[in-house]
């Protein structure tokens, strides 16, 4: 009967400890890339760090005037087989998006537009086709585009189909900084 009861109780810690972590989702699982874009997939499209660059030049009026505002992001065609292409991208409140550039997407290739703030790249590094880099506009948006609001943009693509992504506004450019005295500071320096 103690033979029993003790391989009872062996079992039971065996069983106790094996399931202890069933049904636990790590901290990692749902965890996102640290990037300002947004992301979205459609059919073998895989669109990443999407977003509309803060303006560097008299953000004031660009804002104000709804444009024109670059956008910025990368497509990855994960189809090992067949290429597509990015036909359109559809603004809100009768903005319009103007593309340059080659559009297609090879199989296993990317498609780049625009240059996020922070982005390092070798100044002797010449675009590829495996980093094809286009020029995108959005104009006329009005005032969807704000910095703290997403504003969805439509992508159509000719063979995956169609997909929105909520777009923000990236952070900005970067402040310089600036190593001066000031106020009371300053005054208490002069005299020493």
């Amino acid at each position: 009967m103690k033979a029993v009861a003790v391989a009872a109780v062996g079992v039971a810690l065996a069983l106790g400890t094996t399931a202890c972590g069933a049904g636990q989702i790590s901290q990692t699982a749902n965890m996102e890339p640290a990037v300002n874009g947004n992301l979205a997939n459609v059919g073998a499209m895989q669109l990443r760090n999407v977003q509309i660059l803060y303006p560097s030049d008299k953000a004031d009026e660009v804002f104000g005037s709804g444009g024109p505002f670059e956008v910025s992001f990368v497509i990855s065609n994960i189809d090992p087989v067949n290429d597509d292409r990015l036909l359109a991208i559809a603004a809100p409140n009768g903005g319009s998006v103007t593309i340059v550039g080659d559009t297609t997407i090879p199989a296993g290739q990317a498609l780049y537009a625009g240059k996020p703030i922070g982005l390092l790249e070798p100044e002797v590094v010449q675009a590829t086709d495996e980093q094809k880099r286009i020029t995108v506009r959005l104009n006329g948006a009005g005032d969807s585009v704000a910095t703290g609001l997403t504003t969805p943009l439509e992508f159509r693509f000719e063979k995956s189909g169609t997909v929105t992504v909520n777009t923000p506004v990236d952070v900005g450019t970067y402040l310089t900084r600036q190593d001066e005295i000031r106020g009371v500071e300053a005054e208490g320096a002069a005299e020493h």
